[in-house]
């Protein structure tokens, strides 16, 4: 049934070249990285011990909130409903993945938005020619709308939906807009000049190492798994300017 929602929707950059670019073994290694943080975010960092290696410690995923389908190089999060603590809680888990992948895994960029989806699921059917068929199928104007103003943005960041914004203001949880966003003007392709909220990369920037070293992280990032920084200088730039942004302000 289609419904009204609240969604984040997040693109992994150079994710083709990823794939291009290294080896079968080395994709598996940085595929298990990725899907660790995912879970981890999910769970607000809950973990447990891993029933088939006691001295590993993985997601708690009786902890989630949230549902959650990674296709890909697309990752989203959504609710069950429009339910103002759950977009708290949206926001938080967008907050721990969108800052643990831009400064730590692999660059993403995204967006979160409130509008319409369904979701079709179906259990993986198997015969005997040893294929299989399965449904996981989300759509709706909500991830319409999120991929166009996810993919039109030149950077690794999240913004904030007008939509989502109107939804905070003057409820107890307007708060989480100050605590876990800034004001900023999104570097969109195409010249937008308008403010919008959108997640912080670090919670702050307080000495120059500190700064020096989220810069780093941000080159570090773009440049893993043997991806080339040629085609995408600009979104490097646009996300070190937000960087200096944090840290001026």
């Amino acid at each position: 049934m289609i419904k009204e929602i609240y969604l984040a929707y997040f693109d992994l950059l150079g994710f083709k070249e990823f794939i291009q670019n290294n080896s079968e073994t080395q994709i598996n290694i940085r595929m298990a990285h990725f899907f660790r943080d995912i879970e981890l975010a999910l769970t607000y960092n809950h973990t447990k011990p891993n029933p088939n290696n006691p001295h590993e410690l993985i997601a708690d995923l009786s902890y989630a909130k949230l549902n959650c389908l990674n296709i890909s190089d697309t990752v989203l999060y959504w609710t069950n409903e429009c339910n103002i603590e759950l977009l708290n809680d949206l926001i938080i888990t967008c907050f721990l993945f969108n800052t643990k992948f831009n400064m730590d895994n692999f660059p993403v960029r995204g967006c979160i938005i409130k509008g319409t989806m369904n979701k079709i699921s179906g259990e993986i059917r198997h015969n005997s020619n040893n294929t299989s068929y399965s449904v996981q199928c989300p759509y709706g104007k909500a991830l319409v709308n999120a991929h166009i103003k996810a993919e039109s943005q030149s950077w690794a960041g999240t913004v904030l939906d007008g939509s989502i914004v109107n939804d905070l203001l003057g409820t107890n949880y307007q708060s989480i807009l100050t605590n876990y966003c800034h004001k900023y003007n999104v570097p969109y392709k195409t010249p937008i000049n308008k403010e919008e909220y959108v997640l912080k990369l670090v919670e702050n920037i307080q000495s120059p190492e500190a700064f020096s070293n989220a810069i780093k992280s941000i080159y570090n990032v773009f440049n893993l798994d043997n991806k080339s920084t040629d085609s995408v200088k600009i979104k490097i730039y646009n996300t070190i300017r937000f960087i200096d942004f944090i840290y001026k302000n």
